[in-house]
């Protein structure tokens, strides 16, 4: 698929799998912003499987800390608005998909950078759990179409993803296709009406130094992603950390000391997460 074919791919709303009825109802809901959580809960449990699979989110990794959760209305009270409709849109893929080579290691890599993003936020001022969380969520989702659209490409990648010498896998797709997944990404989040903040994260994650709005959120994404690397939630493409993590420490202003406790923090977390869609 050359760059013309790919672009015009990605103009249409069939460029990623649809979602299910009730779950763009409950997107649609949340972007009206004029429903309580209690009635979004009564919405969400008209499919089975998503409302078991919220659940099952809202009781491991980074919200295992909050106790358990047994209804749709506490996983929905204890995610968010914004949280529950990144969920919207990537459980119902990584779990059509998770059979597919490479998207269990990358929906596993998501939610580890999510809870590793979420964490870096409470020692930024000015950055929102919620949001530092579902972005890190978000970040990587342009790599699905990649893999269901790219496959030579993608195959290519996960040969070659233990060479220390190979390029990031962002600059190897940038080469052979003229955008990256980061791109891909921000793309499907616009056609969900997804805000600035999050788009900017998931768009320029890889080059923070390149963000001109939402800087601070851009580099705790970031974080997010490297550190979920370093605690070995990687993706199949790409299994090294870039030196842009030292970049957004020091912006952010995090020194080595505090750096070693997120990164404690992050691994215990991230152990707890569950690799299955």
């Amino acid at each position: 698929m050359d760059l013309e074919s790919l672009s015009q791919k990605l103009e249409s709303r069939d460029s990623f799998p649809s979602l299910p009825e009730v779950l763009s109802d409950v997107i649609h809901e949340i972007d009206a912003e004029n429903i309580s959580m209690e009635a979004l809960a009564r919405l969400i449990q008209k499919d089975v499987s998503f409302s078991a699979q919220l659940v099952r989110q809202a009781n491991c990794g980074m919200y295992a800390e909050a106790g358990h959760v047994s209804t749709v209305v506490q996983a929905v009270r204890l995610l968010g608005f914004r949280m529950l409709k990144g969920f919207c849109l990537t459980l119902p893929i990584f779990s059509r998909y998770r059979n597919v080579s490479g998207i269990a290691d990358l929906w596993y890599h998501c939610q580890a950078a999510s809870a590793c993003a979420g964490i870096v936020s409470r020692h930024v001022t000015g950055v929102e759990k919620e949001e530092a969380e579902t972005a890190g969520l978000l970040h990587d989702l342009g790599k699905v179409f990649l893999i269901l659209e790219m496959r030579s490409l993608t195959n290519d990648l996960h040969q070659t993803a233990n060479d220390p010498l190979r390029s990031p896998d962002w600059r190897e797709e940038s080469e052979h296709l003229g955008i990256n997944h980061c791109f891909v990404g921000a793309r499907y989040g616009r056609m969900f009406n997804f805000p600035g903040s999050i788009l900017d994260p998931i768009l320029w994650h890889h080059e923070p130094q390149k963000a001109i709005h939402n800087k601070e959120l851009t580099h705790v994404c970031c974080l997010g992603d490297q550190i979920a690397t370093i605690v070995g939630a990687v993706h199949g493409d790409f299994l090294f950390v870039e030196p842009v993590l030292l970049h957004s420490l020091d912006y952010l202003g995090i020194r080595p000391d505090r750096f070693s406790s997120i990164l404690e923090h992050c691994l215990e977390v991230v152990c707890r997460i569950s690799p299955i869609p």
